[in-house]
């Protein structure tokens, strides 16, 4: 899965929305009536400064339900650990890949079988760029 559009978020944006209980209810309350808010901010970007957003395109990573087209926002500043998706610059390219990291051996892994895993070796110019924390998509 490649990266198509990478962007900064430098200012903290204002997002709030009514919070509407959910399950099985006998009334149905209006959406004027509901008084708590929920920031999106606080869940979603809690520090602008360390967050980017990536466009992405591909199917490499569809089985962890990442799909062409997908927003997703990325942590700079997070170390990886294993199993974390990453946004990583390999040859100079931006690819979304699974980290693995077994025994000092770096790997970028597919969530699709129809991809093989990318081994780091020396030769290679590697660097992980973020960490993803979330993946915003249409319904």
């Amino acid at each position: 899965m490649k990266v198509k559009k990478v962007v900064e978020l430098n200012t903290h944006y204002s997002f709030e929305a009514p919070i509407f209980p959910a399950g099985k209810h006998d009334k149905v309350v209006p959406l004027d009536d509901l008084n708590a808010q929920l920031d999106l901010n606080h869940y979603l970007v809690p520090n602008p400064k360390n967050i980017f957003l990536v466009r992405v395109s591909g199917e490499s990573m569809i089985d962890k339900n990442i799909l062409d087209g997908d927003i997703l926002i990325v942590d700079k500043k997070e170390r990886p650990k294993n199993g974390k998706i990453v946004i990583a610059s390999l040859d100079g390219e931006m690819t979304v890949k699974t980290f693995s990291d077994i025994d000092g051996k770096i790997s970028l892994i597919s969530a699709n079988k129809n991809f093989f895993p990318i081994e780091i070796d020396g030769f290679m110019e590697f660097q992980i760029q973020g960490v993803v924390k979330h993946v915003i998509r249409p319904l």
